[in-house]
C-alpha cells in the first residue's frame, strides 16, 4: 500500500511539474522607439505595437513594451527597467546607432536580445566586442534600400505624366544614424542614377515629424518649386502636403512616403509603400519558434521582402485592418511552427487569416 501511495506522489509530482512547464510563459520585452499612441511622427510605431500584442495573445507570450517616445537617451535607461523584469528575451531596435550602449548594460545577464527592423550597421559590427555581439540571437527586418529606390521609380512615373523633359524632387530624409534611413536613402540615390533627367534640388532630415516636415518643405519649396517630394516615412510626407497646399503647389507636385499611415485629417500621398509594422508580430512568431521548437525554427536571422505599394490589391483591405484596429482578429496561431499547414507571414496571409 505504501508503494502506491509513493508511486501516486510521484506520479502527481511529475504531473504538477509537467502542467507548470507546459502552461509557463516565454517572457518578452520590446523597447519600442516610438511612443505608445500616434502622434507627430505617426502611428508606425504604436502600430508595430498592437501587431505584436495580438500575436503575442495568440502564441501565449507575457509581452511587455516599454516605449522611448523617439529618446534615443531615454531607450538606453529601458533596458534597466527590461532587466530588472527578467526576460527571456529583449527586442531592441537600434535606432540611432544606440544599439551598443543598450547592450552594454546586458553584461553579465543570460537575456537573449532579438533585433528588428533596424540591425547594426557595417561599422558597429566591426568594432563591437563578441561579449556583446553574442547576446544577438537574429534579427529581422526589411529591404530599406529597395523600397527607397522604389518609391523614388514610382514617384518619378507618376511625374513623367506631367510631360515636362526635366523634374526637380525634394527629399525629407528620417535622421543621420538611423540605419533604415539611411539606406533608405541609399535607395532614392541609387534610383536618381536611373532617371537623369530629375535634378535632387534639396534633401533634409526632418526626423521623421511631420510638423518639421512642414517647416522645411515651406521653407524650401516657397522659393525653389519641385515637382515631386520623395519622404522617408509618411508623416514627413504629409507634412509635405500640408505646406504644398499652403503654398498652392499641391496640385502640381507628385508626393509618396512610407508606412501606409492613415492621417487624422484625410491627407493622402500619391505613393505609399507599407507592410513592415506587421515585423513586430513575425518577431514574435519567430522567438515563439526558437524557444519551444528550436528543430523547426526557421532562420534567426532575416530580412524579408514585405514592402507592398499602394497600388497592391491588399492595401485598402489592410489600411481598414489597420484604422479600425481589428489587430485580434488575425489568427496568429496559423503562421508558427506548431501549426498543421504553417502559412507563409505575408500580407495577403495576414488579412484574410482570422479567428
Amino acid at each position: 500500500m505504501k508503494i502506491l501511495v509513493r508511486l501516486l506522489f510521484i506520479f502527481i509530482l511529475f504531473s504538477s511539474a509537467f502542467s507548470v512547464f507546459a502552461n509557463a510563459k516565454m517572457k518578452v520585452v520590446f523597447i519600442n522607439p516610438g511612443s505608445e499612441s500616434t502622434n507627430d511622427s505617426g502611428d508606425f510605431w504604436p502600430n508595430v505595437n498592437r501587431f505584436m500584442m495580438a500575436a503575442a495573445e495568440d502564441l501565449n507570450v507575457q509581452l511587455t513594451s516599454l516605449h522611448a517616445d523617439r529618446n534615443h537617451i531615454l531607450m538606453k535607461q529601458l533596458v534597466t527597467d527590461a532587466i530588472a523584469s527578467k526576460p527571456d528575451y529583449l527586442i531592441l531596435v537600434n535606432e540611432k546607432e544606440m544599439l551598443p550602449y543598450m547592450l552594454e548594460q546586458l553584461a553579465g545577464t543570460n537575456i537573449k536580445v532579438f533585433l528588428l527592423l533596424n540591425k547594426f550597421s557595417r561599422a558597429q559590427q566591426k568594432t563591437l566586442p563578441k561579449s556583446l555581439s553574442s547576446k544577438v540571437i537574429g534579427c529581422l527586418s526589411p529591404n530599406n534600400q529597395e523600397v527607397g529606390e522604389q518609391l523614388a521609380d514610382a514617384l518619378i512615373a507618376r511625374a513623367s505624366k506631367l510631360n515636362k523633359p526635366s523634374l526637380n524632387m525634394y527629399a525629407l530624409l528620417g535622421d543621420y544614424n538611423t540605419p533604415a534611413a539611411r539606406e533608405r536613402q541609399v535607395g532614392l540615390t541609387r534610383a536618381l542614377k536611373k532617371h537623369p533627367h530629375v535634378t535632387l534640388i534639396d534633401s533634409t532630415v526632418a526626423n521623421w515629424s511631420e510638423s518639421k516636415a512642414f517647416d522645411k518643405t515651406y521653407g524650401v519649396l516657397s522659393k525653389h518649386p519641385a515637382d515631386i517630394v520623395w519622404a522617408a516615412n509618411d508623416a514627413m510626407a504629409f507634412g509635405a502636403i500640408a505646406a504644398l497646399k499652403q503654398l498652392a503647389q499641391a496640385e502640381n507636385v507628385v508626393v509618396g512616403g512610407i508606412n501606409w499611415d492613415v492621417h487624422a485629417k484625410g491627407l493622402m500621398t500619391d505613393v505609399s509603400f507599407g507592410g513592415h509594422v506587421t515585423l513586430g508580430a513575425k518577431a514574435i512568431l519567430m522567438l515563439n519558434d526558437y524557444h519551444f521548437y528550436p528543430k523547426k525554427a526557421s532562420s534567426m536571422s532575416q530580412r524579408v521582402a514585405i514592402f507592398e505599394s499602394s497600388d497592391s490589391p491588399v492595401r485598402d483591405r489592410f489600411v481598414t485592418l489597420v484604422r479600425e484596429q481589428q489587430f485580434s482578429q488575425i489568427d496568429f496561431s496559423r503562421f508558427t511552427v506548431a501549426a498543421e499547414h504553417p502559412l507563409e507571414f505575408n500580407l495577403t496571409n495576414l488579412v484574410n487569416t482570422t479567428h
